[in-house]
């Protein structure tokens, strides 16, 4: 029997670029999607919160007179938002006692955290103690309720509610504003006013 050589042809250079380039735009539209499909879920995410942190500040509202605290939407807004809703005006985590007796928090699926990354794993609404911005004494390390993001969620006093001292509001709601800064983390550039530092970007109860 005789046997036949036969010639294997190869890819070209041009060939193989063409290929890779393929791949890496099929990889690219993947991650796309997945980015998109993580944004989507965040978002949906921190939509349930802000209802529940609403929820919550309603029926503190109505244990209170009527009151609210002053939030200005800062940093610290975040950390008024937390002792109020939680009962923990000591910031030691836990709600505190009055009268030998542990107070009843008005939203009890907080999470007190060491870090950001234990938010992925744990249940509820993450607690985080950060250095935040207040009024008064500068950079302090105090507890704040975070969003999906990392960032804290913040929180104004309506433009017709009052607090405990007679002073009204400057927020959207008539009764309060609970949002995040979203994906972005950033407010409205245009806007110089720290308590307004909302913009179409962010995920906002209204």
């Amino acid at each position: 029997m005789k046997l036949t050589k036969q010639t294997a042809k190869g890819f070209t250079l041009v060939e193989i670029l063409i290929g890779v380039g393929i791949l890496a735009m099929l990889a690219a539209g993947m991650w796309v999607a997945v980015a998109s499909y993580q944004d989507k879920k965040l978002v949906k995410k921190a939509e349930t919160e802000i209802a529940l942190l609403s929820a919550s500040m309603t029926e503190y509202r109505t244990d209170n007179g009527g009151l609210l605290p002053f939030g200005r939407g800062d940093e610290e807004s975040s950390n008024i938002m937390y002792r109020a809703l939680s009962c923990d005006e000591d910031g030691d985590g836990e709600p505190d006692n009055e009268n030998g007796v542990t107070r009843m928090p008005y939203c009890p699926t907080f999470n007190v955290i060491k870090n950001p990354k234990e938010a992925e794993q744990g249940e509820g609404i993450p607690v985080l103690k950060a250095s935040i911005k207040t009024k008064t004494k500068g950079r302090r390390k105090l507890l704040v309720i975070v969003d999906p993001w990392g960032r804290p969620y913040r929180y104004r006093l309506g433009c017709e509610a009052e607090d405990d001292k007679g002073k009204t509001g400057k927020g959207i709601n008539g009764d309060f504003d609970i949002f995040s800064q979203g994906p972005d983390g950033q407010g409205d550039s245009t806007n110089k006013i720290a308590e307004n530092e909302d913009n179409v970007s962010n995920i906002t109860f209204l």
